[in-house]
């Protein structure tokens, strides 16, 4: 199994993690090792940048549009996932109702054991809530 990894920030994660999936509690924890793959929330992204001098690696990471530029400056990633409401994202809702929405998966990715997943959409059940942070950990399950 890959090294697997969803930093919120101290945010709690808006639906459960996929199985094996590790909590770093800290920035300091998050930059001790590469992981795989890293999804972060928009919480853990803005307590990434409040602390500069940190830098984290990663095979794919997943985050919110909003914070792309991030991967230019404190993560070093071999893919970059953009996690949002925009025609541009990667990953994100082609259609969304109070409790129920469609993932749109925008264009091919790649998963560490070198496969990919194709451009789809999937149904699911969803809670309301960050948009961004949801379609992080739903990139994170399609990954692993």
């Amino acid at each position: 199994m890959v090294d697997a990894a969803f930093f919120g920030g101290g945010a709690a994660a808006p639906v459960p993690l996929p199985a094996g999936v590790e909590r770093p509690q800290t920035v300091r924890a998050l930059t001790e090792k590469r992981w795989g793959v890293l999804a972060l929330s928009a919480a853990g992204c803005r307590r990434l940048s409040d602390a500069p001098e940190a830098v984290c690696a990663c095979g794919t990471v997943l985050l919110p549009s909003e914070w792309t530029g991030l991967a230019s400056r404190q993560i070093r990633a071999e893919r970059v996932v953009s996690c949002g409401l925009s025609a541009r994202d990667s990953l994100t809702f082609s259609s969304m109702g109070d409790r129920d929405g469609v993932v749109c998966v925008q264009r091919a990715l790649l998963r560490p054991d070198g496969g990919q997943v194709e451009p789809q959409e999937l149904p699911l059940v969803c809670p309301g809530g960050q948009t961004e942070d949801l379609l992080t950990i739903i990139g994170l399950g399609l990954l692993l």
